[in-house]
């Protein structure tokens, strides 16, 4: 496990991963209930920063079996691996179950008080909340991962949390104490010391570009995150390289560079949609739902390249995440009856120019059951077709 450990704080993922699983075999093995289940869920996490969910998804669902083949699942030990599923779940938008598991992770992981685990727990499911619209709970949970970070004194633990602390000051439109969070953590670390791990640089480094971005400072943001892409690249941390990507996409756009723009995020969604990525998008919120909306426009006219491997049911999703996220404050002011969830997602699925038939497959109802859907959103918006409907919402800011 420490060599583990310490080929990942080198930059040799694989080889971490290797010795992750070597470690979680000699614990089964040995019947090492702690020992197993740290190794798979630090596995798990590998396989996430390098884009692989679908591997991380494995590899936590036998450590959850494992727990329960040996009646482990009280123990502080299973802490690690309700939160790594958790994470997992709100990647994919799966908010419900996702907290749920990081509830009973941060449960768990509160008895044995370790930092790693503790604050990737809290930072997740103060995600979680704020998708939620739980402004005060996903506040809860930051502060809760700053104090622990803090008091540690781990670097990579400190600049998760401040990276957080930051985002989500700027959610909630306060660039001022976004600011000074970034300037206390800049404070704590020289941000140019080629010593530091390379996971620290990379989310320090993210938070100066997204601080950036909202100071107007365009072309400055694009330096550095053009920096962070071939760190990324060159280390084989695609979950990285997926933000690094969004984020470009959103400063290409805000500097009127739209063409670029959408050669980015359409980069993003082809390499994110075989492992089905969500969050790390509808994160961006609305800014992402324009940039979004154009991307999906280019994919209709097939101008070029990668946005053509990205699927328009991917597509549809994504937007319903977004949607979802922002519709009842817009809607609930000017309509009777807003649209419920499902509908919603029924809506992205008509923008992505998905057939009825198509809908029904990708949500496992019935045809008919689609149409009923359809004909609601046609009477809560007061349209009588596709096309209208389409309008209407976008004039009410649904898309």
């Amino acid at each position: 496990m420490c060599l583990g450990d310490a080929l990942r704080v080198t930059g040799d993922l694989e080889a971490a991963s290797e010795a992750l699983a070597e470690a979680a075999r000699i614990g089964r093995a040995g019947g090492h209930v702690y020992g197993t289940i740290t190794a798979m869920a630090w596995r798990a996490r590998l396989q996430t920063v390098r884009g692989d969910l679908r591997a991380s998804e494995e590899t936590l669902r036998q450590a959850l079996d494992f727990l329960a083949e040996q009646g482990a699942e009280l123990l502080p030990a299973a802490g690690v691996a309700h939160i790594g599923m958790g994470a997992l779940l709100y990647e994919r938008d799966e908010l419900d179950e996702a907290q749920r598991e990081l509830g009973l992770g941060v449960e768990r992981a509160e008895l044995a008080m370790e930092v790693s685990t503790l604050v990737w727990g809290y930072v997740t499911l103060s995600k979680a909340r704020l998708a939620r619209g739980d402004v005060d709970g996903a506040a809860g949970m930051a502060h809760a991962a700053a104090r622990v970070a803090r008091a540690s004194g781990t670097d990579l633990e400190s600049a998760i949390a401040a990276n957080w602390m930051v985002r989500l000051y700027l959610s909630r439109e306060n660039l001022a104490d976004a600011e000074a969070a970034g300037r206390e953590r800049a404070a704590d670390t020289d941000l140019a010391e080629g010593g530091i791990e390379v996971a620290t640089r990379i989310v320090d480094r993210l938070t100066q570009a997204r601080l950036l971005h909202v100071q107007g400072q365009f072309d400055e943001a694009l330096r550095l995150l053009g920096g962070l892409q071939e760190i990324a690249e060159g280390a084989g941390r695609t979950g990285n390289l997926l933000e690094i990507l969004a984020l470009q996409a959103l400063a290409l756009w805000a500097g009127n560079e739209k063409e670029l723009a959408v050669r980015a995020l359409a980069r993003a969604l082809a390499l994110a949609e075989p492992e089905g990525y969500v969050r790390t998008f509808a994160d961006e919120e609305i800014a992402t739902g324009d940039l979004l909306s154009a991307t999906l426009e280019v994919r209709r006219g097939k101008h070029f390249g990668a946005i053509d491997r990205v699927s328009a049911p991917y597509l549809a999703r994504l937007q319903a995440a977004l949607a979802q996220g922002r519709a009842r404050p817009a809607v609930d002011g000017r309509l009777p009856e807003p649209p419920s969830e499902r509908e919603m997602e029924v809506l992205a699925f008509i923008a992505a120019g998905a057939s009825n038939a198509e809908i029904a497959g990708r949500l496992f109802v019935s045809t008919s059951t689609v149409k009923t859907h359809v004909n609601n959103l046609y009477r809560k918006l007061g349209a009588r077709s596709r096309t209208q409907a389409l309008a209407k919402a976008r004039e009410m800011g649904l898309l």
